[in-house]
């Protein structure tokens, strides 16, 4: 019985835990350059969309870091290596870490996956009414709503304790960057419906709603393909 909890530990230490620091220092990395490739390979507008966001999110990070430095002054904060996201490898590759600038306020990483997270949800939310019509014939719509705001939560408070207890950034910092991006990434959303439309951000390809009929029924855009028997 030693031997197998020994075996365990080992199992922990060696592979688990790096595992899973590897996997939070390229979270960031991975959602940028992931999306970039899906929506490339896709040619899905809405991923388009998704990316310019993402891009969007950095400047607006860079902007906010390069105002907060200003008015407090002092120098770039210089993170471990541990707190540096980027892709583990003997090359450190990292395309955030060169786009998101150092600062000591907002967390770059934190305030990236914040302001994805925001943006991603409000999406969903936006399309509440077309999820509903859609739950009424087929269940599994209707939790696609509250499932996706749990997970989006959960992998955003798992990433934050993460950078808190790696010691990456400290607490007010913390939730003043998730404030801060969570804001961000709506007030971008919005930006883009207002530009680009509802369907640009329709990351799902969920039916739209049109119009209603004289009955209160409701009216979807595209073709209805009877089933034959």
């Amino acid at each position: 019985m030693s031997s197998y909890f020994k075996l365990l530990k080992s199992l922990r230490a060696d592979i688990a835990a790096p595992a899973f620091h590897d996997f939070m220092r390229s979270l960031p990395d991975s959602l940028m350059l992931g999306t970039g490739v899906f929506a490339l390979v896709t040619q899905s507008f809405s991923m388009g969309i998704l990316v310019l966001a993402v891009i969007e999110l950095c400047i607006a990070h860079k902007f906010i870091g390069d105002l907060v430095q200003g008015v407090q002054g002092g120098n770039s904060q210089e993170l471990s290596d541990t707190c540096t996201p980027g892709i583990p490898s003997p090359y450190q590759i990292s395309f955030v870490g060169k786009i998101l600038s150092q600062t000591i306020f907002p967390s770059g990483p934190v305030f990236l996956i914040s302001g994805v997270i925001a943006y991603i949800l409000s999406s969903t939310l936006n399309f509440k009414e077309e999820l509903s019509e859609l739950g009424m014939k087929d269940p599994e719509w209707k939790t696609r709503l509250p499932l996706s705001f749990m997970f989006s939560f959960l992998l955003l408070i798992l990433f934050v304790f993460w950078r808190f207890a790696n010691s990456c950034d400290g607490a007010v910092t913390l939730l003043g960057s998730v404030v801060t991006g969570l804001l961000t990434g709506g007030l971008i959303f919005l930006v883009h419906v207002y530009l680009f439309g509802r369907d640009s951000v329709n990351f799902l390809g969920i039916p739209l709603l049109a119009d209603r009929a004289a009955t209160g029924a409701p009216l979807y855009v595209g073709v209805k393909v009877n089933k034959k028997n």
